[in-house]
């Protein structure tokens, strides 16, 4: 499979080498020169061979395998995925569609790694925009698997084909079904920062605590098991029973229902992991502590 990346800076190049340990057909656009976006390359996988990601056979098997170039014609003839990752300017993104829609029409994909613009937005003027969307990664790209995709105005093929490719690629796609401010993840993030800058402010606690706090804390078990996940196997029964342990039993129809949703939909992702990461509630918890224990060893705490 062919993957074309158009801007090959930080997040670009880390997310082409991804799709290139996994063995696919990796061509870089970029308007500086080859020997520049080889170096970014380069740089990438000395991290990750030194971090004990890769081995250096194959880091050098990726770099041999990808194609750099200033020509975008080149690039994106025969790609499935087109990942752009051009500087954050609308013209700019907008022009670029143009230009490869032009060049090979509605063929592939075209997903924007923005965090910040619709792609309602980024599709307007475009020859096809149902082939456009955002497919959102999260820095590092090279190391984080999390892609988060959003085209509530994408064709589903669009939508399917960009969920396959980035699973492809080794990423971990997750779908945002409406246009929201900050998508998924950073909405999130910015509540805890809010938080925390907030904590700060009023005097509760020193910068290095708050960091602790989130750190050996509630951000310990969301890099496990997540957040809704997480709160399920703190009370037995799940979220059915969190009322009734914290004396909140008596909760409107509409708020009901959405515990209810939730409930079942924590059901549903235990039953949907692999075996060896635990899907029954006993095999998540024993499956989430031995994480803890390797967590905490890289922090010397154990």
């Amino acid at each position: 499979m062919k993957i074309a990346f158009v801007g090959a800076g930080m997040i670009g190049a880390g997310l082409a080498v991804n799709a290139a340990l996994k063995g696919h057909q990796v061509s870089l656009y970029d308007v500086a020169p080859p020997e520049t976006v080889q170096g970014t390359v380069r740089g990438i996988l000395d991290s990750l061979t030194e971090a004990g990601a890769v081995d250096a056979p194959a880091a050098s098997a990726a770099l041999a395998g990808m194609s750099f170039t200033q020509d975008l014609a080149q690039a994106v003839t025969g790609a499935r995925l087109v990942q752009e990752c051009v500087p954050e300017r609308l013209e700019l993104k907008q022009a670029t569609y143009r230009s490869i829609q032009e060049l090979v029409g509605a063929e592939p994909v075209i997903a924007s790694s923005t965090s910040g613009m619709f792609p309602s937005a980024l599709a307007e003027g475009a020859l096809y925009p149902e082939r456009i969307l955002v497919g959102h990664p999260y820095n590092p790209s090279y190391l984080l698997p999390l892609v988060e995709v959003c085209g509530p105005r994408a064709s589903q093929d669009s939508i399917d084909t960009a969920m396959e490719v980035y699973r492809a690629m080794g990423k971990e796609p997750v779908l945002c079904r409406k246009e929201v401010h900050g998508f998924l993840v950073n909405k999130l993030s910015w509540a805890v920062m809010d938080g925390a800058i907030q904590a700060v402010a009023d005097g509760v606690c020193s910068v290095e605590d708050i960091d602790k706090a989130i750190m050996f804390g509630p951000g310990l078990r969301m890099a496990v098991t997540g957040q809704l996940l997480t709160m399920s196997l703190g009370v037995p029964g799940g979220f059915r029973m969190m009322g009734k342990k914290y004396g909140n039993e008596e909760e409107d129809s509409g708020k009901t229902a959405v515990i209810q949703r939730i409930a079942d939909g924590v059901d549903e992702e235990i039953a949907c992991r692999p075996a060896e990461f635990g899907n029954t509630v006993e095999g998540v918890s024993k499956f989430r502590d031995r994480a803890f224990v390797e967590i905490l060893k890289l922090h010397h705490k154990i």
